[in-house]
């Protein structure tokens, strides 16, 4: 149901959700599902507002970065706004360094697909001795379009708008109550707080809170650190030969899965033994196709001479082309998480009085050296079958300074661990030592892998409200 007013929000409520993004509505449909009821708080409106938007101002320190007003969202829906639909399952060593494996997620699994609109019809298979090659899901859920008539709808869950969080008040080790305001403040109760804002302002609140409830959190958790994004460039264009290439994918008895007529990007992955031996990043490589033009042909010719002279003079080269492709290689990488890149709180004050977050965040050179060592290989596997040639770009062998295209895949700052020096939730997504506060959302993953996150985001949720129906049976 909807709730137009603080008046109509229970004394005592079971679950308080602050956050309407994928992870708050997917813990609340699992919770719903449960017979559990919850409250979702959301700070925006139904749609974009441009002054309730200017409350996600902040200031980057670092490498360039898109401005923290334009890379989330705040509205129903959440960050999902702006979303293409791009779905896949993290790899099962991207766990590696989480308190759980990747078996954690499978029950919740098919419930996820559900929820994103997908068949989950993922598949991974070999492409040559680096690399594999596999397959996304385009998900055609808007969540604020899907969601909103059905929580209108709900008899278990209620939602409330334009209505922000002020504080977390507590102590003991217990959230007592929740401080909103909606043309004035209310302390709300509940039996359990679950923080679903954000990769940026998860770690912005828990740091407020944390300034203002002293006795409240352990001083060593590392709130805001280990944040991270994906780091996504194009690093290279060039062209595939036709028959030669069509040949290799049949004597590989792969031909089914590269269908050009409907498809035009393919995506690659360096394999499991590659990364291992030469200390990459795990990385997707996007693998855009188009059909030749001559315009483009000799654009590409005359960036070959310059790397390549000799291969240039051979004869192939000048040979009619206009069954062959063009290609762009765009890479889109894991980042291992450090310290540095971290939310700090500024002195500078919202109109809530909640101070703007600061991001420090800068890549590091292994995010280029990774991408040197596999572009090279990609290119060498082109020549080493003659199925193309290609043209990297020139910041890869350099120490230009080369353009983030992405900055909309906020993670880590309030990560999943055992230790309460590195972590800051259990892998319950329970804030350490806080008996009722839980996390949910892409803020909560030790890594990043490659996979966008919204599938993850999804099923941890899921995960998070079974969870919390365990805790109240």
């Amino acid at each position: 149901m909807i709730l137009n007013n603080l008046n109509e929000i229970r004394q005592q409520n079971e679950v308080v959700i602050i956050g309407s993004g994928p992870a708050g509505i997917s813990a609340a449909l699992q919770l719903e599902k449960r017979g559990i009821n919850s409250v979702i708080f959301e700070a925006g409106n139904v749609n974009y507002d441009e002054k309730s938007q200017s409350l996600y101002d902040g200031k980057i320190i670092g490498d360039e970065y898109p401005d923290l007003k334009i890379s989330r969202l705040r509205q129903f829906g959440g960050t999902s706004g702006h979303w293409g639909g791009s779905c896949l399952e993290l790899d099962s060593y991207d766990f590696k360094k989480w308190p759980i494996t990747k078996s954690a997620l499978d029950p919740y699994r098919q419930n996820s697909y559900e929820i994103l609109n997908i068949k989950g019809n993922f598949y991974k298979k070999s492409f040559n001795d680096y690399f594999d090659f596999f397959n996304l899901n385009w998900s055609n859920v808007r969540f604020s379009e899907k969601y909103f008539e059905k929580i209108k709808k709900s008899k278990k869950i209620s939602l409330i708008l334009n209505c922000p969080l002020l504080m977390l008040n507590g102590k003991d080790g217990i959230i007592e109550n929740a401080e909103f305001k909606k043309n004035y403040k209310k302390k709300v109760k509940a039996k359990y707080f679950v923080i679903a804002t954000g990769g940026i302002e998860n770690s912005r609140l828990l740091l407020w809170i944390k300034e203002n409830n002293n006795n409240l959190f352990d001083e060593r958790l590392p709130i805001g650190k280990f944040w991270m994004d994906h780091p996504y460039h194009s690093v290279a264009e060039g062209i595939i030969f036709h028959d030669k290439f069509h040949e290799f994918l049949k004597k590989s008895k792969i031909e089914k899965y590269f269908d050009f007529n409907c498809n035009y990007s393919f995506y690659f992955s360096p394999k499991r033994n590659f990364i291992d031996q030469s200390n990459l990043l795990n990385t997707c490589l996007l693998f855009d196709i188009r059909q030749i033009d001559r315009e483009f042909k000799n654009d590409f010719l005359n960036r070959l001479k310059c790397l390549a002279p000799n291969v240039v003079k051979n004869k192939f080269f000048f040979e009619k082309t206009y069954k062959d492709y063009k290609f762009s290689l765009s890479l889109i990488k894991d980042q291992k998480p450090t310290i540095e890149n971290k939310i700090i709180l500024s002195n500078d004050k919202d109109e809530l009085g909640i101070p703007k977050p600061i991001l420090h965040w800068k890549r590091s050179e292994n995010v280029r050296r990774s991408s040197r060592i596999i572009v090279e290989r990609f290119a060498q596997f082109l020549i080493s079958e003659n199925l193309g040639r290609l043209a990297a770009n020139q910041f890869l062998f350099n120490n230009e300074i080369y353009k983030h295209e992405n900055g909309y895949h906020h993670i880590g700052g309030t990560r999943m661990g055992a230790n309460i020096s590195d972590s800051v939730v259990d892998k319950n997504c329970k804030v350490h030592k806080i008996q009722n506060l839980f996390v949910a959302g892409s803020s909560v993953f030790p890594t990043a892998g490659h996979a966008y996150p919204t599938l993850t985001i999804t099923q941890l949720s899921l995960r998070l409200g079974d969870y919390i129906y365990k805790l109240m049976a």
